[in-house]
């Protein structure tokens, strides 16, 4: 027995060792993997000292003698605080994340190898002009050394069992790539879903549903489209046999056919976008523009965005009496992958963005030869190009695909009547990607800002950009397609030569506003101008313009504006969008005859009498109650024609088009005419009280194991953040030291105030050019994605609270000096 006691104890010991070993050569292994912060460090190919400043929150102040030393600085301190995430970005738009993650990745990297980014970058690089080649060279150095001086590769690594692949100067061009995947359609999802509405679907109908405009318009010039007109007649009428009289059969009580707009009832209506806005010198205590700017993002540990200054003389500007050196200060956030600021001030202007979705994709209907092995073009059939891609995957043997591709674009699929459809995108054009950005750094005013911008190559973006002398200015930053033979918002054949692209705009025909008469900007992913614009960007998927409006009305109700007036603006949480559901539910729905019928409405009642304006705030049961209501109904009252659609085409997506529906619906549940043939309930009142029904059986949890009373069911109860780590999940009990804390927040999707559970403002700038020192930046998460990093997470509780954080970095901290090696 007590031989048994001592060989138990001698195993409890070794164990208890080997818990500690393992644990200290974790740390250890932790320590070894985070950057260096001061001293020096020799690095090769810098022609100059470089110096990298840190305030107590990490923000970088990188100083040098020229450019191309701060392109080095900057790879450097990106590999090495944020390397993989940077490795992220290049493998989801290269298709290349099995190799890191197995086979849980194969769909994702088949469907981006369609694009075949890769081979593209590479054509972009081969042709940049030279001083943007040595701009990326100098950056790779810097991003190969920084990865290099670290004692240990990145954390990540070691829990994936991987060893970090060396940039190269195509990856950079790769990580821009990867925001074409994020802000704009990639599959022609929306164009699919409309094109198949239009075959199916009577003309009217069609147009009801895919309004051209409606009340929420907000157009920075003022003008104003129309929706359609409800149908009269029964409809929708069949435009094709997709529409059969038992298709169009309601179908009520039927809990087996699932939609996918059933599937997620409550899913945010937020997509990638953002807001910005702008007031002149005339209206803004500083007397130059102010630009507030706050890009809609998925949020996660770390964010998307560093934070950084750059400090570096530029060239002699020659005067007649003498040669002055200009020296440059530009300030903002960058990109981890690319070597420029996105977006920023340097003391001359100040520029933001937001997604402009235009229509700069089309999807192009094939005609095939009898044998399917050729395709019709304007010069007679032509064989498709067929090129394999090999795609690795972890543990596994490599793959190879098959794409086939056009003189249009790759082949992305058959629609539902069987054709060949290829994709038509500017993400696929040399002219896609290039560094052009960069000469914001040193722009004057907006004139030149505008001009830099049009001939800029990256996702087309609405830039707002704003001047020390006061002037205001928006346009678009990226390529606009020269369409012509009224190509639009559906598919159509190409190959008559009566219809399709004709190169690309040049700077001079680019939209333009300048020093409104008002001298007040804004937009917010929705539509922004009409007319001759309007034409030359088309309709890409346009958001509502409940956000621009609520913008544009807060700019207007003062005559002078701070920064913190701005701010203010993009912490509002008003839910004006919604107030109209509010007192819909009041009038049409919690009557006395349905609260007769449904006691639990009384309550209801009770909650809506709340007199105050509607918000998204956080002890909010009547915004919740609202929100989720106008969901529920819209969900139903679309899922016979959704299901419809659905089964016609697997490909339909109700998600791509569900801002446009908001329109139709509005109409549709006020007039509550009887010939909609899809209404899946006996009534408009049976389905009005069905959706309230499921809305507090959601809230509540009715029947589940966390049952709660209706009155603790806030929307902070449901928005409560939960913005991660990327392999928080796959490694649970890192999560802990990785996520952020779960925090309630204020704010939604039809508000300025854009806030999900991982979505929302991936950062907040408020900046006068001049006046930088009392400008706000706010960031979600951190500047680092090292857990043990003195300033992982120093930050996150001002972007949570909106407090009104320095724009510029503080107190220099940390000081570290890059200095020149041998080769």
């Amino acid at each position: 027995m007590n031989s048994l006691k001592k060989a138990l104890l001698g195993l409890l010991i070794t164990l208890i060792i080997s818990i500690i070993f393992i644990g200290a050569w974790s740390y250890n292994t932790l320590q070894n993997s985070l950057p260096k912060l001061d001293g020096q460090q020799i690095i090769q190919s810098l022609s100059h000292q470089v110096i990298i400043e840190r305030d107590a929150s990490g923000i970088a102040t990188i100083k040098g003698q020229n450019r191309s030393d701060i392109a080095t600085a900057t790879g450097f301190i990106h590999a090495q605080e944020r390397f993989f995430q940077m490795d992220l970005l290049r493998r989801n738009s290269a298709g290349e994340l099995s190799s890191l993650f197995g086979s849980i990745a194969l769909n994702v990297d088949k469907a981006v190898r369609v694009h075949r980014f890769r081979d593209r970058a590479k054509k972009i690089i081969a042709q940049l002009p030279q001083d943007q080649l040595n701009l990326l060279q100098a950056y790779t150095r810097g991003v190969n050394n920084g990865l290099a001086s670290l004692e240990s590769k990145p954390f990540e690594y070691f829990l994936l069992q991987q060893t970090p692949k060396k940039w190269q100067e195509e990856d950079s061009i790769l990580t821009i790539f990867s925001m074409y995947l994020d802000l704009q359609y990639p599959d022609g999802k929306r164009e699919r879903s409309l094109g198949l509405m239009k075959s199916v679907l009577a003309g009217n109908v069609y147009d009801f549903l895919n309004p051209k405009g409606s009340v929420w318009d907000a157009a920075i010039d003022n003008t104003q489209f129309n929706p359609s007109l409800m149908p009269e007649t029964p409809w929708p009428a069949a435009g094709s046999a997709a529409l059969t009289s038992n298709a169009i059969k309601p179908i009520i009580n039927d809990h087996v056919v699932v939609s996918a707009i059933q599937k997620k009832s409550y899913q945010s209506d937020a997509f990638p976008g953002s807001n910005n806005w702008a007031v002149s010198g005339e209206i803004s205590a500083t007397g130059s523009a102010i630009v507030a700017n706050d890009m809609h993002l998925g949020i996660r540990t770390p964010n998307i965005w560093f934070r950084a200054s750059f400090e570096y003389p530029a060239k002699l500007i020659k005067t007649p009496t003498q040669d002055k050196q200009k020296f440059i200060k530009v300030t903002g956030a960058t990109l981890p992958g690319t070597p420029n600021i996105v977006v920023g001030s340097n003391g001359h202007i100040a520029w933001g963005f937001t997604n402009s979705y235009g229509d700069f994709s089309d999807i192009v209907l094939l005609k095939i030869n009898d044998s399917g092995s050729q395709y019709l073009t304007p010069n007679g059939y032509k064989d498709f190009d067929l090129i394999e891609q090999i795609v690795e995957i972890k543990d596994k043997p490599a793959i190879t695909i098959e794409v086939k591709e056009t003189i249009w674009g790759p082949v992305i699929g058959k629609n539902y009547q069987g054709q060949l459809m290829a994709y038509r995108w500017t993400a696929h054009d040399i002219g896609a990607v290039n560094l052009n950005a960069t000469k914001l750094e040193s722009a004057l005013n907006i004139d030149q800002a505008m001009h830099i911008a049009n001939m800029s190559g990256i996702p087309s973006q609405n830039m707002m950009v704003g001047d020390k002398s006061g002037n205001i200015g928006w346009t678009i930053m990226g390529l606009i397609p020269n369409k012509f033979g009224g190509v639009g918002e559906t598919p159509s054949f190409w190959h008559d030569s009566n219809k399709g692209w004709q190169g690309y705009l040049s700077p001079d025909m680019y939209p333009k506003v300048k020093n409104p008469q008002d001298n007040r900007l804004w937009t917010a992913n929705s539509r922004v101008v009409g007319g001759e614009m309007f034409e030359q960007l088309g309709n890409g998927g346009y958001a509502l313009g409940a956000r621009s409006q609520q913008i544009r009305d807060a700019l207007y109700q003062k005559e002078h504006f701070n920064e913190q007036d701005l701010l203010a603006i993009a912490l509002d949480d008003k839910a004006t969008f919604l107030q109209r559901w509010n007192d819909f539910l009041v009038t049409k729905v919690v009557t006395i005859s349905a609260i007769e019928k449904h006691p639990q409405f009384e309550q209801v009642k009770n909650i809506l009498a709340n007199q105050q304006p509607l918000r998204a705030s956080i002890n909010s049961v009547r915004y919740l109650l609202v929100r989720n209501f106008r969901m529920n109904v819209r969900n139903s009252v679309f899922s016979e024609l959704n299901r419809v659609l659905e089964k016609s085409d697997n490909k339909f997506s109700f998600r791509s088009i569900r801002n446009q529906l908001e329109t139709p619906l509005w109409e549709m549940v006020n007039q509550q005419k009887q010939n909609f043939l899809m209404l899946p309930e006996s009534s408009w009142s049976t389905l009005f009280n069905k959706a309230l029904i499921k809305t507090l059986d959601d809230m509540t949890n009715k029947g589940g194991a966390n049952e709660i009373a209706l009155d603790d069911a806030t929307w902070g109860q449901y928005n409560t953040t939960a913005i991660k780590h990327p392999l928080s999940k796959a490694v649970p009990f890192i999560g802990r030291w990785l996520d952020m804390p779960a925090t309630p927040l204020s704010g939604d999707s039809y508000m300025p105030k854009v806030q999900g559970k991982a979505f929302g403002a991936s950062e907040r700038m408020v900046v006068s050019p001049g006046h930088e020192e009392s400008g706000i930046f706010h960031m979600p998460t951190s500047q680092s994605g090292h857990p043990l990093s003195p300033f992982y997470g120093v930050g996150h509780r001002d972007w949570e609270e909106g407090n009104a954080s320095p724009f510029l970095p503080q107190k220099t901290v940390y000081t570290l000096s890059l200095e020149n090696g041998k080769p």
